[in-house]
């Protein structure tokens, strides 16, 4: 039977004001914010914005692709991007695709009954979908519309190579969270971009919203290539119907950060996760933001999805009392809650540091340089971004957390150059120029600045909102 929706949203062009001047790129390492004043698009819902257009970039990259191309992406809902897959995969080109499996259905493989029962994150999009997927706006959407604008279900029936997280045969690892992909074993695309209209350009049955605030990065470079391809390879095994020889989450071995000079730039790379019983803190993920975060000198600006990594905290204090300048913006959904680092810059106790019994409100709060972005209500402060001393950035799919650290299938990258870091610098402050900063009313009121005795209680009390999504949950889940 077809979908049935109830309404369609109708564009609304607005004049654009003058753009900021263009910042120049490096020419192996560049980058792209889909929220910078610098370049503007009309995006799919005929809507006039500020930004790069992540999903152009995408089908670029996709387009430049002559021998092989491989994408490993958390969520794929971007139907113009699959078709420009399945172009390449009919071209000869070899295409191989890793997704999570909590998305690996295609809307149209939804009945309405079975619609009906997602959850609070996927209910929505499955409704925007039906909105969208309707080509001729008559309110009904056929059979052959819903498959035409479905990207997972037009991977499948273009035979394209495709598995998910359960190809190790588990239920799935903590999330297979990569945002990247890889042409031709030369050049690598990372993102914080989902391939979903939120991420990309914004809701499309909500036109108040601008996008969840990304960045990208293409980086030119045959080493880095190699490096995100053994990360593929380790994931793909056999790839699908071979042998049960996938390996995610914490049945990956160990992957050592590895350093690659990109023509005059210093790039790192690290894959998540790590084992938390078998590898030294200090040699995960989390460890080698750490030991960048050490080296500054000067500041240290983070505008993070999530930021929920005590050491963290711990050392930017220390950071701190050296002198060093600290802002740090977070995603308003995570910013308050009862484990957040903020908490601790604040002045606040987490249940974080009452758990691990090392842990005090930093002495020194920092009210007026920790908040959340004030940014289009529906759209989410996306990014997983430090930038230090100007210079170095680090960047990726690799939320601030511990789960990222210990459960997810995460990509970190840390560059080091001035020009790179630019971009990352207009970024933060177009987020911070009107910050909400400081500790929400609720936390001065509820909040404490000491631990209560074992066994430890909650030291801000709030209600738990529902999570609007699997990778919020899952940081809730394992917090």
């Amino acid at each position: 039977m077809p979908l049935i929706y109830s309404s369609d949203p109708r564009p609304k062009r607005t004049k654009l004001k003058s753009l900021l001047a263009p910042l120049p790129q490096h020419p192996q390492v560049q980058v792209y914010m889909n929220q910078q004043q610098a370049n503007s698009f009309v995006d799919l819902r005929g809507i006039d914005r500020y930004g790069d257009d992540h999903e152009s970039l995408i089908l670029e990259f996709i387009k430049s692709a002559n021998r092989t191309l491989e994408i490993a992406v958390q969520e794929f809902r971007l139907p113009r991007v699959a078709k420009a897959v399945i172009d390449k995969h009919r071209s000869g080109v070899k295409v191989r695709v890793v997704i999570e499996n909590t998305y690996s259905k295609g809307w149209s493989e939804f009945t309405e009954a079975e619609g009906a029962k997602l959850d609070s994150h996927r209910r929505p999009r499955f409704e925007e979908y039906k909105i969208f997927a309707d080509e001729n706006k008559d309110g009904i959407l056929s059979i052959t519309e819903a498959r035409n604008n479905d990207a997972i279900y037009l991977l499948k029936q273009a035979n394209v190579p495709i598995i998910d997280d359960t190809a190790d045969g588990s239920k799935g690892s903590g999330l297979m969270h990569h945002k990247y992909m890889v042409a031709d074993g030369q050049k690598v695309l990372l993102t914080s971009t989902n391939f979903t209209w939120s991420d990309a350009y914004g809701d499309y049955d909500n036109l108040e919203t601008r996008g969840n605030s990304n960045n990208m990065m293409i980086i030119s470079s045959q080493a880095v290539a190699n490096l995100f391809l053994e990360e593929f390879d380790i994931m793909w095994g056999d790839g699908p119907g071979g042998k049960p020889d996938s390996r995610f989450g914490t049945k990956k071995p160990h992957r050592p950060v590895k350093k690659v000079q990109v023509g005059d730039a210093e790039v790192w790379v690290k894959f998540s996760p790590d084992s938390k019983s078998k590898v030294r803190w200090e040699d995960t993920t989390n460890g080698v933001i750490a030991s960048k975060l050490r080296q500054a000198k000067k500041s240290v600006d983070m505008a993070l999805f999530v930021f929920a990594e005590p050491r963290f905290g711990n050392l930017l204090e220390e950071k701190q009392k050296q002198g060093v300048e600290i802002a740090v913006l977070v995603d308003s959904s995570f910013a308050y809650r009862e484990y957040a680092t903020t908490l601790d810059m604040w002045g606040y106790v987490s249940t974080q540091d009452c758990k691990s019994g090392n842990r005090r409100p930093w002495a020194k709060p920092i009210p007026g340089r920790v908040g959340i972005a004030s940014i289009a209500k529906g759209d989410k402060l996306h990014h997983k971004y430090g930038l230090i001393d100007d210079e170095m950035v680090i960047t990726g799919s690799h939320n601030w957390s511990a789960s990222a650290n210990h459960l997810n299938d995460e990509t970190l990258v840390v560059v080091k150059h001035p020009t790179v870091a630019a971009h990352y610098r207009r970024e933060f402050d177009r987020l911070f120029e009107n910050a909400r900063l400081g500790p929400s009313k609720k936390i001065v009121e509820t909040g404490s600045k000491v631990c209560s005795s074992s066994p430890p209680k909650r030291v801000v009390k709030r209600k738990k909102a529902t999570p609007k999504s699997v990778e919020e949950q899952t940081e809730l889940d394992n917090q």
